[in-house]
């Protein structure tokens, strides 16, 4: 997790103690009340860098907001290196676009 910090001190400037305004402006939770879309959460259960339990807080305040999202987790972390469920998270993709644009799935 140390370096993940390191890293988003780098990125950011500093830590979220000395540049709070910095971490807020890059904390998608910031604009919540500004999704205008279905959104689709594709959720790894051990992520490093987005933990599920920030995923949860966002999905909570999605569904208090009324604003439609779909969820699935998955036992890896961000991302799967298992094929078989890639494969499944692409096909839960274009499924969800294709639903939300009212167009037909592709054939195979």
């Amino acid at each position: 997790m140390e370096p993940l910090k390191k890293f988003d001190a780098a990125l950011l400037g500093s830590t979220p103690t000395e540049v709070p305004e910095r971490y807020r402006a890059a904390n998608p939770i910031t604009y919540i009340e500004r999704v205008r879309v279905p959104m689709l959460l594709l959720v790894g259960q051990n992520d490093p860098g987005c933990p599920s339990r920030r995923v949860d807080v966002y999905r909570d305040r999605l569904r208090a907001l009324a604003k439609p999202f779909e969820e699935y987790r998955y036992d890896a972390g961000h991302g799967s290196l298992v094929v078989d469920e890639r494969i499944m998270q692409v096909v839960m993709d274009i499924a969800f676009v294709a639903t939300h644009l009212r167009t037909p799935l592709p054939q195979p």
